[in-house]
């Protein structure tokens, strides 16, 4: 068990703490449910609710004291008035548990689109390499072999640094962590030493949160200007944003390319079945040559951004193409769940980036026909829904399915996910001149029901939407009466995710 004098833990952190120098502080949390004798509680002043309201509970239930950025009078135990309570509770997180992240090699990946299947594909490389991983990401953490189910992409900091600690306890040496924009805005990451910080592309999604895109940008810009000179900024040279991002940085720069333009990194060229990428890397020419198994332009530069990250943290040529080789893919990207009379594609597409991939990727497949079933996404705003009815109306225009299903997903939707009267208003009024082809059904069940219903031989349903249709591959098995092929599924599945 960890334990920390207060006085000491709050002078390392540059806190103000003038109490009793013996006060020990035995763990740290900002949910005064987890509070417990000597606690240190952190209130937050949080989007949705307020840490200060619980002060009074944590205290009841043995905090040893409290971190606020209001004071709480009449309070008997300690206060340490911060003016950002996020701020501090990174600190106190990293001092906590002994900085674990110095004991790691880090490699941190934000973007848009393509974290989650980058980072497995780090892990895929690093692994064959030998070398000891831990995950932090969407679908879940990973320490060793062990996986650990998460509620968020990028857990908050007080989590976070007590994952890096048990990965470290548990002989691990390499950790990719995908890093959100959530996150960087709330500071979850912190005090985290990356040894490589990558970006995989730039487009409008968590309009929500941030104000408009120039201020979703600089938020990705927070990863690259913690990076410290002797790390590696490993960027897309073929995303103007993600460069003008990455470029924001005091680290080694190293950027890829599937245009052939790269400069200083990977530059890719085709042959033979392969996907050969040319580097020059610390003044050596190196040639990576391998076969991928993912499809799409998309994943060409999730694997281009792996091997960029892997040959700046050293791995071999062999592991890498190896690496990238045996990789499968992951939970629902552009995953095939049924190929018999008809295929059955689930991708868990929720901005107009994803949109962009999966439609591009599966008009190069040039399908028979095709069944679209989309699942708004809800209580995430008017202008982001806005945003992707135009890119579905731009894909239909297109490719001309013989069907387009619009879903609400009244019957998965978490309260989180729920659509908004607004919301459902965007679409309709963005698909209003496609009403042959587009037709609305508030429940998940009933859309891919009736999809099934429609689907001809050797045609193709696409199924696209996130969190509430996570459980889509089973309730389509269960329409059908046949068992699905899927790849391995999140130890929280079918739960609700935020970032």
């Amino acid at each position: 068990m960890i334990s920390r004098k207060l006085a000491a833990l709050a002078k390392r952190c540059n806190l103000p703490f003038q109490g009793d120098k013996d006060i020990t502080v035995r763990d740290i949390t900002n949910n005064s449910r987890e509070v417990k004798p000597g606690s240190l509680f952190i209130a937050i002043c949080g989007y949705s609710d307020d840490g200060h309201e619980y002060i009074n509970d944590a205290a009841r239930r043995g905090a040893c004291a409290v971190v606020v950025q209001k004071p709480c009078p009449d309070l008997a135990i300690p206060q340490i008035l911060v003016s950002d309570s996020r701020k501090a509770q990174a600190n106190l997180a990293c001092e906590f548990f002994d900085n674990p992240s110095k004991e790691l090699t880090m490699v941190g990946i934000t973007g848009t689109n393509g974290k989650t299947t980058s980072t497995f594909l780090v892990d895929s490389i690093l692994r064959t390499a030998g070398i000891r991983t831990g995950i932090i990401g969407t679908l879940y953490n990973k320490i060793n072999g062990e996986i650990l189910p998460t509620s968020h992409t990028t857990p908050d900091a007080i989590a976070c640094q007590r994952l890096l600690r048990q990965m470290v306890n548990a002989g691990v040496t390499h950790v990719v962590m995908e890093v959100s924009s959530h996150a960087l805005v709330m500071k979850r990451v912190d005090g985290v030493e990356f040894a490589v910080g990558a970006i995989t592309n730039i487009s409008p999604d968590h309009l929500d949160l941030h104000t408009d895109m120039d201020d979703y940008i600089r938020s990705k810009q927070l990863l690259f200007e913690m990076l410290p000179p002797s790390a590696w900024a490993v960027y897309n040279l073929d995303d103007m944003q993600a460069t003008r991002v990455a470029l924001r940085t005091k680290a080694q720069l190293f950027s890829y390319s599937s245009n052939q333009q790269a400069a200083a990194g990977l530059r890719l060229t085709r042959q033979h079945g392969l996907n050969p990428a040319s580097a020059t890397f610390a003044g050596e020419d190196i040639i990576i040559s391998t076969k991928i198994q993912i499809p799409g332009q998309h994943n060409l530069q999730n694997c281009l951004l792996a091997a960029g990250a892997c040959l700046c943290l050293g791995v071999d040529q062999p592991a890498i193409e190896t690496g990238i080789s045996q990789f499968k893919g992951i939970f629902r990207r552009y995953e095939t769940i049924y190929d018999k009379d008809f295929r059955v594609i689930d991708d868990a597409t929720h901005n107009p980036g994803n949109m962009d991939a999966v439609f591009s990727t599966l008009s190069q497949e040039s399908p028979e026909g095709l069944i679209v079933v989309y699942a708004i996404r809800g209580n995430r705003g008017k202008e982001i829904n806005s945003e992707i009815a135009a890119t579905l109306r731009r894909w239909v225009t297109r490719l001309k399915p013989r069907k387009v299903i619009i879903t609400a997903c009244t019957d998965t939707a978490s309260p989180l996910d729920q659509v908004q009267p607004e919301e459902e208003e965007v679409f309709q009024k963005k698909l209003a001149r496609l009403d042959e082809q587009v037709v609305y059904s508030y429940k998940l069940r009933d859309a891919v029901e009736l999809a099934v219903n429609l689907v001809r031989s050797n045609e193709t349903i696409l199924l696209l939407g996130a969190h509430p249709m996570d459980n889509v591959a089973q309730l389509f098995s269960n329409i059908i009466g046949e068992d699905v092929n899927t790849l391995p599924r999140p130890p929280q599945f079918g739960s609700a995710k935020t970032h």
